[in-house]
C-alpha cells in the first residue's frame, strides 16, 4: 500500500494519485517534488507558477501564496483539487492553467519539473520568458532518469544555470532569467502527412504522434472498412484526431465526440478536424475529460480507442482499464468498443471481464484489433 502523508518544507499532506487504483504502491510525488518545495521554502512568498505538477504535489505545499498550474493535463488538475480538498484547503487558492493558454503577467517563483519531451520544454522555455526577470526565482528539476539530454541547454535560454547537486536521484536547477536575451524559438512545426487518407495533420508539442505516423493507429484504420454503422461515435483518447477524422469521412452522417485529458490534444483534433473534413457533416463535439468520468450526454453506437498503456513514466494499464469501463457505461445497447494494442497487452482478457466476451478482427505479430457488445448488465468498478 502506498504511503499518502507526505511530509515536505513547508508542512505535511495527505495526497493521492489520480486516479486512484486499490493498493496502489506508487506515492503522488517523489524526491524531484521534494527537492523543489525544499528550494522554494528559502524564498519569500510571492505569485508562484508551477509548471507540470503530475498529482498536485508542488501546488498544495506551497502554501498560502497565490499559485498557478500550468499543465496539458486535465487529470492533473482534477488530482490537484481533489488533493486540496483532501488537505482542507480553498478550491480556488491554486488557479488551473491549460497548456493551451500562455502564463501573463511576472512571477516571484517558478517551480518547474521538467518534461521529458524535447519539444513540449522547448514551448515552455519560449513562452515563459516573458513572465520572469532576473528578480524571479526559477527552480526546475526532475528524476536524473527523465530529464531531457537537451534539458540545460534550453534553460540557458532563459538565463545562467546553476545545476545543483544531485538528491535521493533528483536534480535541481537554478535558472537566474536574463531579459536581455533574444526570445528563444518555439519548437519547429512538423506537419504529419498520412499519404494513404489525404491528411495532413497538426498538433502542438505535447500532441501524441505529433510528428510521426503511430503504426498501431495506421494498423486500426486498415480495419475501419469493417467498422459498423453508428449514429454516434466517440474518438476516446483522441491524441490529434485521425481516428474520429477517418471514421467520419467514412460515415459522414455520424456525429463525432473527440475526447482526451490532453488539452493540447483536444484543440489538435478540433483544428484537424475542421481543417479534414469538407462535407455538411454532423458538428462535432470536443471534450477535455479524465476518459468519460465527468460525460453526461447521449450514449453511442460505436467508441474507437487506442488506449495509453502508462501514465506519466509509469507503465500500467490502469488508464486502459478505466476506458474500457467507462466506455461500457457510455454504449447504447448493442453498441460496440472497438481498440488497438500491443498483442503483448492481452487487452482481450480486460474486455472479457467488462463485456463478457472479446471478438478479434484483426493482428499482426505486434498489434491486435479487438471489438467488443454491450449486451447488458453493470460493467465493474473504474
Amino acid at each position: 500500500m502506498s504511503d499518502t502523508c507526505f511530509h515536505s518544507a513547508t508542512g505535511v499532506f495527505q495526497l493521492e494519485r489520480r486516479p486512484p487504483t486499490p493498493n496502489q504502491p506508487l506515492r503522488a510525488w517523489d524526491a524531484a517534488d521534494e527537492y523543489l518545495l525544499e528550494r522554494a521554502a528559502e524564498f519569500a512568498p510571492g505569485r508562484s507558477l508551477v509548471i507540470n505538477d503530475s498529482f498536485g504535489a508542488l501546488a498544495v505545499a506551497l502554501g498560502e501564496r497565490p499559485v498557478e498550474s500550468w499543465s496539458d493535463s486535465y487529470t492533473a488538475h482534477l488530482a490537484l483539487a481533489d488533493n486540496l480538498m483532501r488537505n482542507s484547503a480553498a478550491p480556488d487558492r491554486v488557479t488551473p492553467l491549460p497548456a493551451t493558454e500562455r502564463p501573463a503577467g511576472r512571477y516571484d517563483l517558478v517551480l518547474w519539473r521538467l518534461p521529458r519531451n524535447t519539444a513540449l520544454l522547448r514551448q515552455q522555455v519560449a513562452w515563459l520568458q516573458r513572465c520572469v526577470d532576473e528578480r524571479s526565482i526559477v527552480l526546475a528539476g526532475g528524476m536524473i532518469k527523465h530529464l531531457p539530454e537537451q534539458a540545460v541547454d534550453l534553460l540557458r535560454q532563459l538565463g545562467a544555470v546553476e545545476i545543483q547537486l544531485a538528491q535521493k536521484k533528483a536534480r535541481l536547477f537554478r535558472v537566474t532569467p536574463d531579459p536581455t536575451l533574444p526570445p528563444p524559438p518555439p519548437p519547429a512545426e512538423k506537419p504529419l502527412r498520412i499519404a494513404d487518407h489525404d491528411l495532413l495533420l497538426t498538433g502542438d508539442a505535447n500532441v501524441f504522434s505529433r510528428d510521426k505516423f503511430d503504426i498501431g493507429a495506421r494498423f486500426f484504420l486498415e480495419q475501419f472498412p469493417r467498422l459498423p454503422r453508428a449514429g454516434r461515435i466517440a474518438d476516446l483518447g483522441c491524441g490529434n484526431g485521425v481516428l474520429g477524422i477517418v471514421a467520419q469521412r467514412s460515415q459522414p452522417d455520424a456525429q463525432l465526440v473527440f475526447f482526451d485529458e490532453s488539452y493540447q490534444a483536444v484543440a489538435a483534433a478540433r483544428s484537424n478536424y475542421h481543417n479534414a473534413i469538407k462535407t455538411s457533416a454532423a458538428a462535432a463535439q470536443f471534450i477535455v475529460d479524465d476518459c468519460l468520468s465527468h460525460y453526461q450526454g447521449e450514449a453511442f453506437d460505436l467508441i474507437l480507442c487506442n488506449p495509453p498503456f502508462h501514465q506519466n513514466h509509469v507503465v500500467g494499464d490502469q488508464i486502459a482499464w478505466r476506458m474500457l469501463v467507462q466506455s461500457a457505461r457510455h454504449l447504447r445497447p448493442h453498441g460496440q468498443l472497438w481498440i488497438v494494442g500491443n498483442r503483448h497487452l492481452q487487452y482481450h482478457i480486460k474486455l472479457k471481464r467488462v463485456f463478457g466476451h472479446c471478438l478479434l478482427v484483426a493482428g499482426n505479430p505486434k498489434f491486435v484489433v479487438l471489438a467488443a457488445r454491450k449486451t447488458g448488465g453493470n460493467p465493474p468498478k473504474d
